[in-house]
């Protein structure tokens, strides 16, 4: 056989397999491309329902004395608007805006989208809606608020007050429910089975301790009250976020889950579940008010999309205007105002029960009247000049 025989045989045999390499190659390339492009989609989708669905920063009607910190997550937000405007904002760049079955069918692959508020959440997701004439179909919906809610129990054993997650049923002194914010923020109520009543819901900073005394109620103990104050007030601090990540997680992946009756019935052959996600991403995702969504199922050339997303709704943190009152250490003989609570003559003279204990402007710092405790004396303090060091 000649070399040239070889050389055929050898191309015969090796051509199908570079082919196949070939389009498998171009296919991968492809499938990359466009998955890249819906993810762009989405991210702007997100961006625009962020913006849109942001209102205005809330204002306690009472102060909060600085336990929010520099950072205030207390946003109002029109859930429905962010909703809307995500699915616009897709619906316009995938070119089907009006036109009812595609919008219809795109939505059988975002299995849920969840606006986190300051309070809870809300979930859209697809549903059975049935109209006056007795005819059903599916339709996006969007939930009631789900709260961020967490229960405790106090009980006494051994003659000892014990803090306990959950609901107890033994030894009962007192049950909790929390209901958690973004910031150290919760609305409280329970039920005192020493005095046979319920606990009235009210809201307050765990670390408040002028209003944070019904997280023990029942405690008759004075000298175990401090103790198991600080130690609920801690558990509570520590299991915000967790919380939190597990009401928005179990909502999403029910909502997800449920969408599998939905897209079978209109034909849609992918199994929706929810996405594996860190624990670091969640809590990247909920770190303030935002909204999430799941994209799912979309064929992107030899595979399916299956990505999350996520976009946060945020403002400017505002300039708070700190006051303290020179103390016997400073060097600085004057009432100032700080921009910064790390400036060290704030840390140096800061009082803790000084109330208000910021405002938000210079004009307000400069004219203020406050009062708190120094040196063991309740004064009034007026007259506050910008702290040299911090410059405000």
């Amino acid at each position: 056989m000649k070399i040239t025989d070889f050389a055929l045989v050898f191309i015969a045999i090796i051509l199908p397999f570079m082919l196949v390499l070939y389009i498998n190659i171009t296919f991968t390339i492809k499938a990359e491309e466009m998955e890249m492009y819906y993810q762009r989609v989405i991210d702007a989708a997100l961006e625009d329902a962020a913006y849109e669905m942001k209102q205005v920063e809330s204002q306690d009607k009472q102060i909060d004395y600085g336990y929010s910190d520099l950072t205030n997550k207390k946003i109002n937000v029109n859930a429905k608007v962010g909703v809307d405007s995500f699915f616009d904002s897709m619906y316009n760049v995938l070119g089907v805006k009006g036109n009812e079955v595609a919008e219809s069918y795109l939505n059988l692959f975002v299995p849920a989208v969840a606006v986190v508020e300051y309070d809870g959440v809300r979930i859209s997701k697809n549903e059975t809606v049935t109209a006056e004439d007795a005819t059903s179909s599916v339709k996006r919906i969007l939930k009631p608020k789900r709260y961020f809610t967490y229960t405790y129990s106090i009980i006494r054993s051994g003659g000892e007050y014990k803090f306990v997650p959950g609901l107890e049923t033994s030894n009962l002194v007192s049950s909790h429910t929390i209901e958690f914010t973004m910031d150290s923020k919760v609305t409280h109520r329970g039920y005192n089975y020493i005095y046979d009543e319920e606990i009235q819901a009210e809201s307050f900073y765990l670390e408040d301790e002028k209003n944070n005394g019904e997280l023990i109620a029942g405690v008759l103990d004075s000298e175990a009250k401090q103790t198991l104050k600080s130690e609920i007030v801690s558990g509570l601090l520590d299991n915000r976020t967790s919380v939190i990540s597990n009401v928005v997680s179990s909502e999403l992946s029910y909502a997800v889950n449920e969408n599998n009756l939905y897209a079978r019935q209109a034909g849609v052959v992918y199994s929706f579940s929810f996405p594996a996600t860190t624990e670091d991403e969640m809590y990247n995702m909920i770190d303030g008010v935002g909204i999430i969504a799941f994209v799912q199922g979309i064929s992107v050339g030899n595979k399916y999309l299956n990505t999350k997303a996520f976009g946060t709704s945020t403002l400017e943190n505002a300039t708070r205007y700190y006051f303290t009152a020179p103390s016997n250490d400073s060097q600085i003989h004057m009432n100032l105002y700080h921009k910064d609570i790390k400036c060290p003559e704030y840390r140096l003279c800061k009082i803790l029960d000084m109330s208000p204990r910021y405002v938000s402007s210079r004009q307000q710092a400069a004219t203020a009247i406050t009062t708190g405790t120094l040196n063991g004396v309740k004064q009034t303090f007026t007259g506050f000049y910008p702290c040299p060091i911090c410059n405000p």
